[in-house]
Parts: C-alpha cells; sequence; structure tokens
C-alpha cells in the first residue's frame, strides 16, 4: 500500500464521524462544579493511609521493594 493510500484511508476515517456541536457554553456549569465542595475522605481511606504508613515506617525494607518492583 503507497502512502498515498493511507493518507486517503486515514482522512476518511477522521472526517466520518463529526464532532457535535455544544447547544451552550460549558464554562458555567465547570465553575459550578469547581465551586462545589469535595466529600471528605471516608473512614475507610483514612484506615487504608494509616495502615500503609504504619507498614512504611515499620518495615521500610517492604517499601522499597515494592517500589523497585513497580
Amino acid at each position: 500500500m503507497s502512502d498515498r493510500e493511507w493518507q486517503t484511508r486515514i482522512k476518511h476515517a477522521v472526517d466520518a464521524e463529526p464532532f457535535p456541536e455544544v447547544a451552550h457554553d460549558l464554562w458555567p456549569r465547570m465553575q459550578a462544579r469547581l465551586a462545589t465542595r469535595r466529600p471528605a475522605p471516608s473512614v475507610w481511606d483514612l484506615l487504608l493511609l494509616a495502615a500503609i504508613v504504619v507498614i512504611a515506617v515499620a518495615f521500610p525494607d517492604i517499601l522499597l521493594n515494592m517500589l523497585y518492583h513497580l
């Protein structure tokens, strides 16, 4: 397949589905969403964070090994 054929296929694939037009401005909705308060972390989230910190302090080698294997 030549480069010209690839270009036409890509052009047809990109032009096949036009982007939908937005009927109104999205910025006021985004500002309202940013103005709302985020929910506080749950008790389970805080317990998980505390467990990770305790394990990291008690067994630093485990943490370093885990980071090495990531």
